[in-house]
């Protein structure tokens, strides 16, 4: 019987620990097909958190630059955004959008992030 459930207990929290890895606290992160869809809907806001240098170097289409490195990024947030529709964020590879997602989320977005970020867009021929 204590057998059983442990195995029941250890199913459960892999089951947690895999639906956890793409979707957490509001924020989806997809991969680079994926993420060609999601910003194909007009409702989407799409930013880029990279600097301004990084940004004129290459970005995606429709894309507006607010860089979390900035000095006031959620007031920039606040000031350019509708908290009533859903936002796709990237970064060059993935570590300054995870961030930017958690604040976004704790903002009460809901957010895509392209994942592996623009690196991965650019590789994947967007």
């Amino acid at each position: 019987m204590r057998k059983i459930c442990l195995m029941t207990i250890l199913m459960a929290f892999a089951l947690l620990f895999v639906n956890s890895c793409n979707t957490k606290n509001g924020i989806e992160t997809v991969p680079a097909k994926e993420f060609a869809k999601v910003i194909a809907n007009p409702d989407v806001q799409l930013i880029d958190v990279r600097s301004a240098e990084e940004f004129l170097e290459g970005n995606i289409e429709g894309s507006v630059n607010i860089s979390l490195a900035g000095d006031d990024f959620c007031g920039e947030i606040d000031k350019k955004l509708d908290k009533e529709r859903p936002v796709a964020v990237y970064c060059r590879g993935g570590r300054q959008s995870a961030e930017a997602a958690e604040k976004l989320s704790s903002m009460g977005f809901k957010v895509f992030e392209l994942e592996n970020g623009y690196k991965e867009w650019v590789k994947d021929g967007k």
